[in-house]
């Protein structure tokens, strides 16, 4: 290659590279508008899940798990008994922690507590207190967490991110019009998330006028970032 061929190609490199470097500074210095937008969609619960917990104390372990099998046995064919399909019932948490006692020479181990979970999930809203009164009768030894939730309602998230994106558009042509300038195409956008905010109630709550328990109407949000062109 010539000495004249090498000047062309390196001048040619060295003019990509200066309007690369341009071209970047003209992006970083556009005027842009961030807004942020949300969404919301009230929804009907349908369904509840309940945790259920299966507990037993002692100083042999293997005497403890026969127990607490016995115990979810029982708790698990009544389940059944009871309508709620075998693939929406979950056992396979299980703990083993050791157990202690306090004495005046100090702390000491005395045997060791087994605890299994099972986690149920059903559409029979009308029968969940019958429920948790048979299972306490076998072997349940407490109620974690009561939930009521939507099943079968899975756009209503979606629906939920589309108000959250026309909320954003919204607030960024108020914010334009306020300081008379025109928003332009969409530069960037994000999902910063949403929540689906369920009430818990607690066993003891529910044991004192079950008949007032009702799942009401809940609340699904959904979050986005939106980054907007200003026109000049």
């Amino acid at each position: 290659m010539s000495i004249h061929s090498k000047s062309k190609t390196v001048l040619t490199a060295l003019a990509f590279v200066a309007s690369s470097l341009i071209s970047s500074h003209v992006l970083a210095d556009e005027a842009l508008i961030h807004v942020n937008g949300m969404g919301a969609v009230e929804v009907t619960p349908n369904a509840y899940t309940v945790t259920l917990i299966l507990e037993e104390e002692g100083a042999t372990v293997s005497k403890l798990n026969a127990q607490l099998e016995a115990d979810l046995r029982s708790t698990v064919q009544f389940l059944l008994e009871q309508g709620i399909e075998q693939k929406n019932i979950q056992s396979m948490q299980v703990r083993l922690n050791p157990r202690y006692v306090h004495l005046p020479e100090g702390r000491k181990q005395d045997g060791f507590t087994l605890s299994r979970d099972v986690t149920i999930t059903s559409t029979n809203l009308a029968t969940y207190d019958a429920i948790l009164d048979g299972v306490l009768k076998r072997g349940v030894d407490r109620i974690q967490q009561f939930d009521f939730i939507a099943l079968g309602q899975h756009n209503a998230y979606e629906r939920a991110l589309i108000a959250a994106v026309k909320d954003a558009k919204q607030r960024a042509q108020l914010l334009a019009k306020e300081l008379q300038i025109e928003v332009g195409e969409v530069v960037a956008i994000s999902e910063s998330g949403g929540n689906m905010p369920i009430p818990v109630m607690r066993a003891e709550m529910m044991a004192k006028d079950m008949s007032m328990s009702l799942p009401g109407q809940e609340r699904i949000e959904a979050r986005v970032n939106v980054t907007f062109k200003i026109v000049q």
